[in-house]
Formats: C-alpha cells, structure tokens, sequence
C-alpha cells in the first residue's frame, strides 16, 4: 500500500481565508511563504520545511502557501518571482527571509522557532514587530535597491535604444547625401525673418536660386531635429525664441553642382565681410561684419525684457496719440467744410428761386421774397475730441508667471547646417516634397519588430510564407549562430538565392534563416510559427535587441536581400 503524502502546508489564496488563518494561529508561530501566481510557489525547501513543522516546532508551526495576487496587505510582494518568506506570531511580523539558500534560512527558522518557545514559556523578549501591511527596513531597502535597478536597466535599455536610433538616423542621411548636393537650406529665426531679403543679392553671384520657401510653427521636437549634427547653439535663449511664433525656412538649389553648397553657404553667411564701396559714404557702407555676426544676440534679462517693452508700449501710445490727433483734426476740417458747402447749397437754391420769381413777373412776390431773411440752419457738428477707448484698450498687463530665459545666451538670427548629415537631415525634415523629388529617404522609425529563427531545413517553406507579407519583412539573411546571445554570428547570405549560389559544404545545424519581422499586422508571425521555429524574440522590446545583433544599420545596402520573393 503507498504512503499517504504528509500534506505540511495550506494553500491560501483570498484575503479572506488569510485573514482566517491569521486569527485561528495566534497561539502558533506562522511561517507564509509569499509567492506570485504567475511565477507559483518554491518547492526548494520542501524538505526543511517538513522538519520545521515536524521536528523543531513539536507540530506548533503553521506553513502557508499565500498567494499575494488577490490580497491588498501583501499588495508589495505582487509581480516579483524571488521567494519571500514571513514569520507571523499574533498577527504581527517577526522576520522576513528573501531567497532559497536552505542553510541559511535554517539557521533563522530554527532561531525563530527557539523565540517562540521561550515566549510560550513566560519569557518577555523585546522585539521589533511589524503589521502584515508594514514593510520592515530591510524590505524598505530590498525595495529601494530594486526601485534602482529597475531604474538602471531602463534607463541603460533607453540610452541603447537612443544609440541604436542615433545610428540609424545618421545612416538614413548617408543614404540621402549623394541625391541632395544641389539643394540647401537656412532657417531664420522668427525675430530675424528680414535677414531674408537683406541677404538674396548674396546669392546671384553664385549662380544661387531659391525654390522653396515655407513658414513653419515649429515644435521642441522638430526644432531639435533640424539642428541635428550641427552647430547651432541649442540653448534656452535660442531655442524659445525659434518656438516664439513661425520660423522662415528656405530652400536653395545651386546650378553649378561641382561646388560644394554646403562650404559656400557657410563661406558666404559666415565668413564673408561685405566690400566697401569707394563711390558711396561712409554712413551708405553695409556693416563690417558677417551676415551671422550682424543678425546674431544676445538674450536680455527680465528687468531690460520688461524696460524695452514698456518703451515700446509708451511708443506706441504716442504714436497713436498723434494718429489721434492728425484724426481728430482732419475730422474738424471735414466738419467745417461741410458747412460751408451745406451754406453755399442753401444760398444758390434762394438764388434759383428768386430767378423762378423773376421769370413769372410776379414783383408783389419778390418784394415779400427780398424781405425775407436767409435763415440757414446746419445741423453738422464739429467734434472737439475723441474717446480714448483706443487708447486704454491697447494697454498692457505685465504676466508676473511668465517665462524669461537666463540672460546672456547667443541667439542665432540664422542657421545654415555645416556639413552634409546636418543638410540633408534638415531638408528632409522642412522640405519632404522637394527632397521627393530626388530620393525617397528611407523610414527613419522602424515598426515594431521581433526576430524570428528557423533551421535551414524550412526555408522555402519559410520563403512560400512570408512572399504573401513582404512588406513585413524588414530584413533577412542567413547567418551562422554559435552564441544564444548572437554575439558571435557570422553572416553566410543574404537570400536563400545567394546562399545556394555559394555551394558550402558545411553542416547546416548551426545555420539559421534570420528574419527581421514587422508585427503590425500578426498574419505573417503567425504563418512562421506554424514551422516550429527556433527561436522567437519575446516581444517587440527584446525583439529591438535581437535584431540589432544580428542586423547592423546597413544591412542590405550592397545586394537586394528580398531577390527570393521575386523568383517564379
């Protein structure tokens, strides 16, 4: 007959039951292994545990298996798979173990148990205890401590994401670079937009001609993508001021393209001093400066921001003082003309009447006619003033939470890109159509993506699959994994065409079709699966990972790696 199972836990798994257990072993010491559904329980010390309940505890220790999913006071052990071990006397915390080292955790249970003994025999101890919703110091600092590694991995995950786009970005440009040397573009600050007009003659000498021009509201973001790898400075003052209202992009094309546009344009906005003109005065020359020295600034502290803001706003209250005036005064002249007009009208309408009287030879009517007085009564009036509604409605409140930029910052009045990463960047990003028309960039974000592994044995099958969803495939290759990390993979081919076109003679074991697999749409990750694959990234942040070990920024470039799709 088989031995009956020493059952030496209970399974508890609402708060309810819980809070059962609890109540019912208050004269008992608890040891509750506290543990996660989705991870399960620990099963590493069953076997102590069993001396626990059995031999150093004579039958007086309690064991749980608590499930913390479903109860709010262990709310702070959910989602964790390390095992969490608390010893409960009286509904209160005594001790807290965290992992499986069975030498150890004997050494506290046995410990605890000889505690508990002594209490039960009238013994007083002092201790430290702690609610069942309590985290104690040590929990405090395990907490703390895996708050900050946590922290750690994301942001060490963040800044390989940022590199890995970083990288990215800047192949895209590379790409781009050969298409675009006849094009370039300055950007002109909101506040230095006339800088624009000031400067087109530069431009004719150098067979220089515009072919787009846009005002664009630009946001953080675009901003910063613009100036990206240049040299413009990025800087509080500088950045709110391009923010502040519409910047002026425009774009030029040169049409002698053997120059370089991008070491002209910086020459002539940058290093160029304009000549002097021998037949004009001193005060007609332009400035000796360059274009960049001339529009640049600096920014203004609160107090001379608020100042030159009140001069203008006393300014413009004079100037609409003298409008009012020059209005007013123009209005009484109108007035009094009118008058005069109205008086002269009455006066040949008498003289009409009196000729009508004349022609009737009625003289008993003209001697009553001439003794009768001109009585011309106007009811035009002539203002003396006018309300100054105008006037106080174009005053201003002073905004005491408004933003102003730390003073002295460089404030560009332009940008011109430096080299050509910068240029074509910067086009692409103020100028898509235009860049359209010479070169179709490539996605500068990828969609979200996972790395599916098949052997070699599956590959038609895999080719036949995927040739329904090539346009989500992003890249493919066969390559030689000797690493589950894949950091060290040998590429092999970048098609199966290719592959077969090379004639190896090796053992095909260690050899993968590596598939770089958009998961839009999920028709195509579900057909692969049907083979069985080797490997499958987990989701689209660890397939990010994958791909970028085994598939560099530039992969593909040399030789069309989807020529499989094409084959009849």
């Amino acid at each position: 007959m088989a031995k009956r199972k020493i059952e030496i836990y209970t399974d508890v798994y609402t708060e309810k039951d819980f809070d059962y257990m609890l109540n019912s072993s208050k004269e008992n010491i608890i040891c509750a292994q506290i543990y996660c559904s989705y991870f399960g329980y620990c099963t590493a010390l069953d076997h102590l545990f069993l001396k626990i309940k059995l031999d150093w505890s004579d039958g007086q220790a309690v064991l749980l298996r608590v499930a913390a999913d479903e109860i709010d006071s262990l709310e702070r052990f959910r989602g964790q798979s390390e095992p969490v071990f608390l010893f409960i006397l009286n509904r209160r915390v005594i001790n807290v173990f965290r992992g499986v080292d069975y030498v150890t955790f004997g050494e506290v249970a046995k410990k605890e148990i000889e505690y508990f003994k002594q209490i039960k025999e009238g013994c007083h101890i002092e201790r430290q205890t702690y609610a069942i919703d309590e985290a104690t110091p040590d929990e405090i600092e395990w907490l703390n401590a895996r708050k900050t590694e946590k922290e750690e991995l994301v942001a060490n995950a963040l800044a390989l994401k940022a590199s890995r786009q970083e990288a990215r970005k800047k192949h895209r440009a590379e790409l781009m670079v050969p298409h675009l040397r006849h094009l370039n573009f300055v950007l002109y600050w909101p506040h230095t937009k006339h800088a624009h007009p000031e400067l087109y003659e530069r431009w004719d000498p150098h067979n220089i001609i515009m072919v787009g021009r846009e005002e664009i509201q630009l946001t953080r973001e675009m901003a910063e993508d613009v100036l990206y790898a240049g040299d413009a400075p990025i800087n509080e003052a500088s950045m709110y001021e391009l923010l502040s209202a519409p910047a002026l992009a425009i774009c030029f094309r040169i049409l002698d393209t053997e120059r370089n546009f991008v070491e002209l344009i910086r020459k002539i906005l940058y290093e160029e001093i304009p000549p002097l003109d021998e037949s004009k005065p001193i005060s007609d020359q332009p400035p000796q400066k360059t274009a960049f020295d001339l529009y640049k600034s600096y920014s203004l502290t609160k107090e001379e921001i608020l100042e030159t803001r009140r001069e203008e706003r006393d300014k413009r209250k004079a100037q609409a003082r003298e409008s009012r005036a020059r209005r007013l005064s123009e209005m009484q002249r109108m007035a009094r003309q009118a008058i005069e007009y109205t008086i002269e009208a009455r006066r040949m309408e008498r003289e009409a009447k009196k000729i009508e009287i004349l022609k009737a030879g009625n003289l008993k009517a003209l001697e009553d006619f001439e003794r009768s007085t001109l009585d011309i009564e106007v009811d035009i009036v002539i203002p003396e003033a006018l309300s100054d509604e105008e006037l106080e409605a174009s005053s201003e409140e002073e905004n005491d939470e408004e933003y102003f930029p730390p003073a002295g910052l460089l404030i560009p009045g332009f940008y011109a890109p430096p080299n050509e990463i910068a240029k074509v960047n910067g086009l692409a990003v103020l100028f898509p159509k235009i860049v359209l028309e010479s070169v179709t960039p490539q996605p500068e974000f990828l969609p979200p993506h996972v790395l599916v592994l098949l052997d070699m044995t599956k590959r038609y099958k895999a080719v036949e699959i995927l040739a329904k969803h090539k346009s989500a495939v992003i890249h493919m290759g066969i390559f030689q994994l000797n690493d589950p990390l894949f950091s060290n993979n040998l590429h092999v081919a970048y098609s199966i065409k290719q592959f077969e076109s090379l004639q190896l003679n090796t053992n095909l074991d260690n050899m993968k079709l590596a598939v770089m697999l958009s998961v839009q749409i999920d028709l195509p990750l579900l057909g692969l699966m049907d083979l069985s694959p080797c490997y499958v990234s987990r989701d689209a942040t660890a397939g990010e990972a994958d791909c970028a070990a085994i598939f560099p920024v530039d992969y593909g470039d040399d030789y069309p790696e989807f020529e499989d799709f094409d084959l009849p």
